[in-house]
């Protein structure tokens, strides 16, 4: 054997050894080297279109519409929360005008839809004989039997809804028996009632 062969021996071996040595580092390395982290799942999230908007949930149900006329700052009709009183639709409306006597109203009544609130008016409608329309009862009183929805809206707590259902009601049973039979309209509780009674009469078609 001369040493050229002995020469290229040595250089295999000490390959072989340096890629054994290699590729054990490189085992080593990779089996101790950090997990790879994994990824956390996404959740998706509701954007704020798709949540419901509180500007689109509907009005709460059990609103009052009323009418406030006479002598107030700012007569109109006005909506108010089921709940409100006489004084809530007098505010609505402005308030009443310097000087005017609020004492012939409840200002702690609770409303009725449909009513209409008189301030400073009087109560008892003047007579009107054209065209034929009956005057008032004598003593003042309003018959119900037979008043023009207008002459229905003179009586407190009454307003253009509530006259026109007292009309469809009389008309659908032949008239009023009593006086006590309002309570048996939409919309005319006891509070209601208690305000219009000593106003009402039953007279013809009763």
């Amino acid at each position: 054997m001369n040493s050229l062969d002995f020469d290229r021996r040595t250089v295999m071996m000490l390959a072989a050894v340096f890629l054994s040595a290699v590729g054990l580092t490189l085992f080593v390395t990779h089996k101790n080297a950090p997990a790879a982290p994994v990824a956390a799942p996404v959740v998706a999230l509701p954007s704020a279109s798709s949540s419901p908007s509180a500007s689109s949930s509907a009005s709460p149900a059990g609103d009052v519409v009323v009418e406030v006329v006479g002598k107030v700052r700012d007569p109109q009709v006005v909506t108010l929360p089921k709940g409100s009183r006489v004084q809530d639709a007098l505010e609505a409306a402005g308030g009443v005008k310097p000087g005017v006597n609020t004492t012939d109203q409840n200002l702690a009544r609770l409303l009725v839809d449909g009513e209409q609130i008189r301030i400073g008016l009087s109560s008892t409608p003047s007579p009107v004989t054209a065209g034929g329309t009956p005057p008032p009862s004598p003593g003042g009183l309003i018959d119900i039997n037979t008043a023009t929805a207008e002459m229905l809206e003179q009586i407190p707590g009454v307003g253009p809804v509530l006259a026109q259902r007292i009309i469809a009601y009389r008309e659908a049973n032949g008239g009023f028996q009593t006086v006590e039979q309002l309570t048996e309209v939409s919309g005319i509780g006891e509070a209601t009632f208690a305000q219009m009674q000593a106003m009402v009469t039953v007279g013809a078609g009763g």
